[in-house]
């Protein structure tokens, strides 16, 4: 896999431009994406390649290279998912990158025009204690699935992992998620929690040995609560 660099997100409009924004958005989701690709035509990013220190007046909002991170992860995100309902929410996106940045890791593949483009993110962050012992005791008072992020903690909430559907089930799908596992590990958390709907969802949830504690219902849909202490 290729070493980062940073030089990548010059391809990525900053967000407060709506125009350039919504026209990149729209010519990503019209490009042919490939069924597999070698692994030297794959890089990941995650914030502390970046090197940005946090302003003390505006936060990262200050940061342009955090707006343009922020809007490749969320463009991962909506070409991972055909469905609106699956689609992340771009606000909630923004609260939590920015108040946690470094758990979110964006993954890229470079095309025959050796462009390259965002295609899978993973990402988690610390929770409060008291947060992971609802799920785990009483996921059935849980009232949607926005859990705040913390600076720092022992325990940690898994936000979440897409791939592309092409890209699924290939080389490519296996290094993000082994690239995601190792990062949970290293963070030696007491505990794990998160909420899935998806297969694949449930699937991570089973390598990291979590249990099924119960169901939140959002909009008619039951999804899963899970846990586990480490």
């Amino acid at each position: 896999m290729l070493k980062v660099d940073e030089k990548l997100l010059n391809s990525v409009p900053d967000f407060f431009n709506d125009q350039d924004t919504g026209n990149w958005i729209q010519r990503l989701k019209q490009l042919k994406l490939p069924l597999n690709i070698e692994e030297s035509n794959i890089l990941s990013m995650e914030w502390s390649d970046l090197q940005e220190k946090k302003d003390p007046l505006l936060g990262h909002y200050a940061s342009e290279k955090w707006r343009k991170f922020v809007l490749a992860t969320f463009m991962a995100d909506l070409l991972s998912y055909n469905t609106p309902v699956d689609q992340v929410n771009f606000e909630r996106l923004l609260f939590v990158m920015h108040a946690f940045p470094q758990g979110f890791r964006t993954w890229w593949i470079q095309l025959a025009n050796d462009s390259w483009i965002p295609v899978g993110y993973t990402g988690w962050y610390p929770m409060l204690e008291t947060t992971f012992e609802l799920f785990e005791r009483n996921p059935e008072k849980l009232k949607d699935r926005m859990v705040v992020p913390q600076l720092s903690s022992h325990y940690l909430y898994l936000f979440n992992f897409s791939v592309v559907p092409t890209l699924k089930k290939t080389p490519f799908s296996r290094l993000l998620m082994k690239g995601f596992l190792k990062d949970i590990n290293e963070q030696q958390a007491q505990g794990l929690a998160c909420i899935t709907v998806s297969e694949d969802g449930v699937r991570v949830a089973n390598s990291l040995e979590m249990s099924c504690k119960g169901h939140l219902t959002i909009d008619g849909i039951a999804e899963d609560v899970f846990t586990v202490r480490c």
